[in-house]
């Protein structure tokens, strides 16, 4: 459905999408042909299925089809490999139900993956690490030396 974009690792494992990438992705889908999910080879993808029926009974049928139809089209490609499958709202009365699934198609499949933020993907701001620097070892040392300057005044 959606190209997230070319895989990345972090120590020989996939890392997963950042928020911004899965934001960025999620907004397209309006625009996508939301039938066939994307299979670019060494790439992250993201799809969502989308499911309602008359009552949970008919809804679970149709989604049993749905994710059938997703998994025989893309399951068997070599290197697949879901990474994140969320099911909302995840009841079985429900008549309306949706699956966002992010997953890879990896040339040499890797095992695991690593869910974290990259250095390069966090917020910019002044004042960021501010306080949680004083705190450390090298800012206490620093305070402590400008308490220990000269005879006190009283």
């Amino acid at each position: 459905m959606t190209r997230i974009g070319p895989i990345r690792y972090y120590k020989e494992r996939v890392a997963y999408p950042s928020d911004e990438q899965l934001r960025a992705a999620r907004a397209t889908w309006d625009f996508d042909d939301i039938r066939r999910p994307t299979d670019d080879v060494d790439c992250t993808h993201i799809h969502l299925i989308e499911v309602s029926g008359h009552n949970a009974r008919e809804r679970r049928r149709l989604e049993e089809e749905k994710l059938g139809r997703f998994f025989d089209y893309i399951g068997d490609r070599p290197g697949f490999r879901v990474l994140t499958h969320q099911k909302k709202p995840d009841s079985d009365t429900s008549a309306f139900v949706s699956h966002e699934i992010v997953y890879v198609i990896e040339s040499r499949p890797t095992r695991g993956y690593a869910k974290l933020t990259l250095r390069s993907e966090l917020p910019r701001s002044g004042t960021a690490g501010a306080v949680s620097d004083i705190f450390s070892a090298e800012g206490i040392d620093r305070i402590s030396r400008i308490f220990d300057k000269g005879p006190r005044r009283d």
